[in-house]
């Protein structure tokens, strides 16, 4: 049973993790009652997360609840690159405009993340101001709407990277080196280790027999 406590989150997260994962395929339905009896809680936050999923695209409603449209290894891909491509162009155009003190300041939240209670979520927070300065500073409202569109449909796959230990290790020092090549105003630099960690996002887990 799950701790009450910010429990539309945690459903969210377990549920991500399933379907991710594996554990709940494509197609599957993910009737409210199910869920509430296998989480033992009420349908008030299972209802929340599940209409989060919704707007991020990783289920879609049907007549009755809703069932996981989880796309396969092909769209997923297909999904990273396209943000990758916006997302190397803001790059780009945000490089001589981030200010250096919105870096530091990112980089020093990133030395605090490797450990303590809530140090996967500060991570998450920190991943995802990085990503927004990208956004903030390319100085194209059509480009940064766009980022932001694929930035919150590929945010359950960035966000279950972050539940393994060896991963959310490895990304805290992949975020840390994309600072330090933007602070450096490295583009060639900057770019790659960017496009690497954008792509590497794509990689499913392998599912359980």
């Amino acid at each position: 049973m799950l701790k009450k406590i910010n429990l539309s989150d945690q459903v969210y997260e377990e549920l991500v993790k399933k379907i991710v994962s594996g554990a709940y395929p494509a197609g599957e339905m993910l009737p409210e009652e199910k869920l509430t009896a296998e989480f033992g809680i009420s349908r008030t936050p299972v209802r929340e997360a599940l209409r989060r999923l919704a707007a991020e695209g990783l289920i879609e409603p049907q007549q009755r609840g809703f069932r996981v449209a989880l796309p396969d290894d092909k769209a997923l891909r297909e999904l990273f690159e396209c943000r990758c491509a916006l997302e190397l162009q803001a790059l780009k155009l945000a490089m001589e405009r981030i200010p250096e003190e919105k870096i530091d300041a990112l980089l020093a939240d990133l030395r605090q993340c490797g450990s303590g209670k809530n140090a996967r979520q500060n991570a998450l927070a920190a991943d995802q101001e990085m990503h927004g300065l990208l956004r903030d500073y390319c100085d194209n409202r059509y480009l940064a709407a766009l980022l932001g569109q694929f930035h919150l449909k590929t945010a359950p796959y960035r966000n279950y990277r972050n539940y393994e230990d060896t991963h959310f290790r490895d990304l805290i020092r992949e975020r840390a080196d994309i600072l330090r090549a933007i602070r450096e105003r490295n583009p060639e630099k900057a770019a790659a280790l960017l496009e690497k960690h954008i792509l590497s996002g794509s990689i499913r887990k392998p599912r359980r027999s």
